[in-house]
């Protein structure tokens, strides 16, 4: 296997690690539960940056005191995906979460950085689900997923600017 389709399939396991875990969360026995997945979206290779782990805590807090909600538990997982948490809430309140979500990334300039994904029973709760509109790319107004397909920007500049996002998502010491 060359080189590039190495580093895709452990991409593509390191997600499914990511699925697992939800798996397990979601496939827990007794009353109404969904997932809450906290990402950071780095473009291209590596998936990791200085303070990811730290800038990842900080986005939980904001997140749990938007929502309004604790979580039952949580994990933290770090792989060749890069850093994620998943948290389970026991309540029917994923699409509040899902709003909730929306506020912190769309509410806070380094919220373009982070993925929140609100997973039900039923499936995940997109943002079309409750009004929100499409993530726009990191560097443009445009669509992230158009620019992405496209190629529009380097990597390089969009790396960049992911870590000086990153960089706002801490809290001031």
């Amino acid at each position: 296997m060359k080189a590039g389709g190495e580093l895709i399939h452990r991409l593509l396991r390191a997600r499914e690690e990511r699925a697992f875990a939800q798996g397990i969360f979601l496939g827990a026995p007794s009353g109404p539960r969904f997932v809450v997945q906290i990402s950071i979206n780095i473009p291209g290779l590596p998936k990791r940056m200085e303070c990811d782990a730290a800038a990842m805590g900080f986005v939980r807090g904001v997140f749990l005191r938007e929502f309004g909600e604790g979580c039952s538990a949580r994990v933290l997982l770090s792989n060749f995906a890069g850093v994620a948490e998943i948290l389970l809430f026991a309540s029917h309140g994923a699409m509040l979460a899902k709003k909730a979500a929306l506020r912190v990334e769309d509410g806070n300039e380094w919220g373009r950085v982070f993925d929140i994904d609100v997973i039900a029973e039923s499936g995940p709760i997109s943002r079309s689900d409750i009004g929100g509109v499409a993530r726009k790319c990191l560097l443009c107004d445009d669509e992230a997923k158009i620019c992405a397909r496209a190629g529009r920007h380097p990597i390089t500049a969009l790396r960049e600017e992911a870590a000086r996002l990153l960089g706002l998502a801490r809290p001031i010491r």
